[in-house]
């Protein structure tokens, strides 16, 4: 009895470990892949954020508010057109993204008075490396 008892333990435990690994494989084959992958990129979440942003810094009217909110998305959905090629030509992406984020300057600059211009220009990120939802944007 306990010789059976044995064997079936140490069959188990042989069972477990090779679905272990097996798991561990399967793991590691998704982690590679969600790495190679376009991230998600969610416009509505990263406009609420920008817009959470500019709306009080900027002091922006209630008239402005819509355009500038058009203008949010505007950028965002041109951005979410150039991601996919972040991962196969990234030349051409950061070209691309440059232009996209000359362009959204340059709209804001007509509908914006110019206080609310300079205020804009010190919150803009310098770099792709900074943490704020703008960069997200434009970046």
């Amino acid at each position: 009895m306990k010789k059976k008892l044995l064997i079936l333990a140490v069959f188990l435990g042989t069972i477990s470990f090779a679905n272990a690994q097996s798991i561990g494989d399967v793991t590691k084959a998704a982690s590679k892949a969600s790495t190679t992958a376009v991230p998600a990129f969610d416009v509505a979440s990263v406009a609420n954020q920008v817009m959470g942003v500019l709306s009080p810094k900027l002091k922006l009217t209630d008239a402005q508010k819509p355009i500038v909110n058009s203008l949010v998305n505007e950028t965002l959905n041109k951005k979410k057109n150039i991601l996919p090629t972040m991962a196969t030509d990234k030349a051409g992406y950061t070209s691309k993204m440059t232009n996209t984020r000359e362009s959204f300057i340059a709209k804001m600059k007509k509908n914006i008075s110019p206080t609310q211009f300079d205020a804009l220009t010190s919150l803009l990120p310098k770099s792709a490396s900074a943490v704020t939802p703008l960069t997200k944007m434009l970046y």
